[in-house]
Parts: structure tokens; sequence; C-alpha cells
């Protein structure tokens, strides 16, 4: 009987996390707007993640020391 017990105590448990998770998922998407990348962008920033993995990229602390700030 205890079992049963637990396990419908669990049910209910789970049943209110799911919708809490729901409700915290709708308010994410209110909270921060989705924001559409044009074509042009997708090709730039898929350009840099290239050059970045390839190692064309220029250390930021040398481009700060080079530029004097």
């Amino acid at each position: 009987m205890n079992n049963t017990v637990n396990d419908t105590l669990l049910q209910e448990i789970y049943s209110e996390v799911k919708k809490i998770r729901e409700k915290l998922e709708l308010l994410e998407e209110l909270i921060i707007p989705s924001e559409k990348v044009s074509e042009q962008e997708l090709q730039e920033i898929r350009k840099l993640k290239e050059e970045s993995l390839k190692g064309e990229h220029v250390d930021w602390g040398e481009l700060k020391r080079e530029l004097g700030v």
C-alpha cells in the first residue's frame, strides 16, 4: 500500500514539474525574443566559425596592444 501511495505522489510531482517547465518555457519566449538572422548574416557567422576553427583569427590581447586600447 505504501508503494502505491509513493507512486501516486511521484506521478503528481512529475505532472506538476511538467506544468512548471511548460510555463517557464512560455515565459522564456516572452522575455528573450527570438531574432531572425538574414542569410547574409548566417553566411558571415559560418565564415567566422570556419576561420576560427582553422586558427585564422587575431588574438584579442594582441589586437588591443596594437591599437593601444
